[in-house]
């Protein structure tokens, strides 16, 4: 009863499980998940639950994998329980996703697990890892390079659906409840081969540590674990309470972060900002590494080392005051316009979804200071502008002259000057006189154009979204 009470105190101090609660139990034949099983099935009445037992064949062993279904189904049926035994072709699966064999298993078994319960409206799904399985994961974070997130190891209760009863348990423990209880259970023999590292670290690094270094490893990987998993999770409480004052997020596309506010904080935050900000593109826990979100770190500081690239098709940039982690398919790409304007009239520049407005005014009639339009408008001198204007698109090599300037610069250094983003240059209409620019719209009107006392007529231009 010893194992039984254990299991049942782990289950209550993490809150698991609630009375009336139907419970998927993942069950591959193994003396883990039997006796994860055995022990569910007789607290059944304590903690007031009713079980389902789920099985998947990943296709992977042939004859072997089927007797594990056969032997799931009878132990099911000789303790009265509801099952669900089903079979997926991993290997072919594996093969189109270009993935490891042990990374395709579990992506094809937790979507399994998650379609029964949720056909069966299932409370809780319950896992058979062990304390072992907790020190085999934490020395193999630790030999990839992770930080706490990865040393925090597996999690007794993750999504408030998944349970890991057993987390306490040691292996040995659980082989010794199984030969107390008279449990048969299946072995797989893909757990002895050494070419996968999990097994190499069970096997063999476990081993030396335990009889050479440590006696106590696994307990003390579990205490390791634990602390780690409580830092972390106070790190994302943070994180949390900063997350709404220094980002913004765009329909899944784009988070935009205040630089100036991100580099003030403390590096750790930084660290777990990025990471929240590409989690909520790609909607993935893994992938980006320690050198992703260094490159973004050093991107931050120093503006010039251009783009960070990063998984998943996403990537960072930094455009003055905003840090982006955006997906590269969320760039604009405008194609090349250039439309006569309509002096009077309107002009719809459909690329960008724009339209301009022109109007001709007696200059008695403008009695405002040009410098106090709002920003989408601008009046020039129409004596000097005339009728024949065009709105286009920046292309390579323009100049201008700006009002004030005392001379023309190259379009590209005006841009960076009034720090434009680079992603809104080309949706900036230009306003040109023959190949002359004499509004960049939003911005500044050219120098020969402008309104002044000896101005006769005006040419007031007015730029909007359409609709």
């Amino acid at each position: 009863m010893a194992v039984i009470n254990q299991v049942l105190n782990y289950i209550q101090n993490h809150k698991m499980i609630n009375s009336g609660d139907l419970v998927v139990v993942a069950v591959s034949g193994g003396a883990d998940s039997v006796s994860l099983l055995h022990i569910l099935y007789t607290l059944q009445e304590k903690l007031n639950i009713s079980l389902h037992v789920a099985h998947l064949d990943h296709m992977f062993r042939g004859k072997e994998s089927r007797e594990d279904a056969d032997f799931v189904k009878f132990l099911c049926e000789a303790w009265g329980l509801s099952y669900t035994i089903e079979q997926r072709n991993v290997p072919e699966y594996q093969k189109r996703y270009k993935l490891s064999s042990q990374v395709a298993a579990r992506e094809v078994r937790y979507k399994f697990l998650d379609k029964v319960a949720d056909k069966i409206n299932a409370d809780r799904i319950a896992l058979a890892h062990h304390a072992d399985d907790q020190a085999e994961t934490v020395l193999l974070n630790l030999i990839r390079g992770s930080g706490p997130g990865g040393l925090a190891g597996i999690i007794p209760v993750r999504d408030n659906r998944y349970i890991r009863p057993l987390l306490g348990i040691r292996r040995k423990e659980i082989e010794q409840y199984c030969q107390e209880n008279n449990l048969k259970y299946r072995t797989d023999s893909s757990n002895r081969k050494i070419i996968y590292l999990r097994n190499r670290v069970r096997m063999q690094l476990m081993n030396i540590l335990e009889e050479n270094y440590n006696p106590e490893i696994v307990s003390a990987l579990g205490r390791l674990a634990e602390l780690c998993r409580e830092e972390d999770d106070y790190i994302e409480k943070q994180v949390s309470e900063i997350w709404p004052s220094l980002a913004k997020e765009y329909n899944g596309e784009k988070v935009e972060l205040n630089l100036v506010q991100f580099n003030r904080l403390h590096l750790a935050l930084r660290r777990r900002i990025i990471r929240r900000a590409w989690m909520k593109l790609t909607g993935e826990q893994k992938g980006l590494s320690y050198y992703h979100v260094e490159s973004v770190i050093k991107l931050s500081k120093n503006i010039k080392l251009g783009i960070a690239e990063l998984p998943h098709g996403c990537r960072c940039r930094v455009s003055y005051s905003k840090i982006y982690i955006e997906s590269q398919s969320s760039e604009i790409s405008v194609p090349p316009y250039c439309y006569q304007l309509q002096v009077p009239g309107k002009t719809i520049l459909k690329e960008i979804n724009k339209v301009i407005t022109a109007q001709i005014i007696p200059s008695r009639e403008f009695s405002g200071d040009p410098a106090g339009l709002p920003p989408n408008e601008a009046v020039l001198d129409y004596g000097k502008t005339g009728k024949k204007l065009i709105a286009r698109k920046r292309r390579s090599g323009d100049t201008f002259a700006p009002q004030g300037a005392g001379g023309k610069v190259k379009l590209k250094k005006f841009f960076i000057d009034q720090k434009v983003p680079r992603e809104i240059r080309d949706s900036t209409p230009l306003i040109c006189s023959c190949e002359d620019i004499i509004w960049v719209s939003g911005l500044r009107v050219g120098e020969y154009w402008k309104v002044t006392e000896n101005t006769e007529k005006i040419l007031h231009l007015k730029v909007e979204d359409l609709g």
